[in-house]
């Protein structure tokens, strides 16, 4: 893997010498382009003008990122629609540094319903067999929605075990992007409006989902059935503003939105069901092919996603890391 290297290291040679002043280094340090060297866009619009995501090419993630670096890291990811892509990590990347990756964004989250990894239970391992015939996470959601603190960021790290390119990609939809779209009374009618999120609704026994029936079909996941989650829902805002950017973006999801607060069942099912199909348009959509030992950022807060079911017959073993976000904020209409 070719790594771009950092201003500092031409830094500790000249500080020995004394031939640059401190605030000449703290200039130099601060200087974090180096991160955005190898910057393309994941994706192109019908435009030409660069889509949704963006991929860094040379940027190893096992690096010791100053604060500086992260924030130039977020903002990328914001610029990008909240997609980044890290190709060609180091093979040998272990466990613990992609957990030391995830805290420098913030608080690591087990998952909810499902057993993590022996000594890391803060990451999730996906083994997924040959011809086990499913996809998890294969219906459109936000990870961690029924959470009161919903998740910021999900690192998805692809291990040396990964069908081929162009299997099991992982799909995107800009709910900001989708917002953006809809008509002034349709905007106008959507804020205010809550929906329940519930983990139960995807994992309960009897639920019938996908999510359920791919957990058990893995070789990994062991689900956790009297987790306290299950038996519980959340109510969140169908619209909510970015923490960071104050962008509105539509929250609901088929996976985890049991209903709308306040509406009959009838009604509440007619608007979800068309909001689910709009958020599903092409146009607000990318696709994110994967690699072995390549490393996928999102940001929940700006995406919905799903994974790709087309071809199920090679064996997949992935790893996640999710980060801890803050309860969701209801954005204001006809303002952030």
């Amino acid at each position: 893997m070719k790594t771009l290297l950092r201003p500092a290291t031409a830094i500790g040679r000249h500080r020995c010498r004394g031939l640059i002043s401190v605030a000449a280094q703290q200039r130099v340090e601060s200087d974090t382009s180096w991160l955005l060297a190898g910057r393309r866009p994941l994706d192109h619009r019908s435009d030409g003008l660069p889509g949704l995501g963006a991929i860094l090419e040379g940027v190893d993630l096992t690096t010791p990122f100053t604060p500086e670096e992260i924030e130039t890291l977020l903002q990328a990811s914001d610029d990008a629609g909240g997609i980044l892509v890290f190709p060609n990590q180091k093979p040998d990347m272990t466990i613990h540094e992609h957990m030391d990756f995830g805290r420098l964004l913030g608080e690591l989250e087990p998952h909810a319903v499902a057993v993590g990894v022996p000594g890391a239970q803060e990451v999730l391992e996906i083994v997924r067999e040959p011809k086990a015939g499913v996809v998890f996470g294969e219906d459109w959601h936000s990870d961690n929605s029924f959470m009161h603190k919903t998740c910021s960021y999900s690192i998805l790290r692809g291990t040396g075990v990964m069908p081929k390119r162009g299997a099991n990609d992982t799909m995107f939809s800009s709910t900001e992007a989708a917002y953006d779209a809809l008509s002034p009374l349709m905007k106008e009618r959507l804020h205010g409006l809550y929906a329940t999120h519930s983990a139960g609704k995807a994992y309960n026994a009897g639920s019938g989902t996908n999510s359920r029936a791919a957990m058990e079909a893995t070789s990994s996941m062991q689900l956790l059935d009297d987790a306290p989650i299950l038996k519980t829902d959340v109510a969140q805002p169908v619209v909510v503003s970015h923490p960071r950017t104050g962008r509105p973006s539509l929250f609901v999801s088929p996976t985890f939105t049991r209903g709308i607060v306040g509406m009959h069942g009838e009604e509440s099912d007619a608007l979800l069901r068309f909001l689910y199909d709009w958020i599903a348009r092409p146009e607000f959509c990318t696709r994110v092919s994967w690699e072995k030992h390549q490393i996928t950022m999102w940001d929940n807060r700006s995406l919905s996603h799903k994974g790709v079911a087309d071809d199920v017959t090679e064996k997949r073993v992935v790893q996640r890391v999710s980060i801890r976000g803050t309860e969701p904020i209801a954005a204001t209409f006809g303002g952030r």
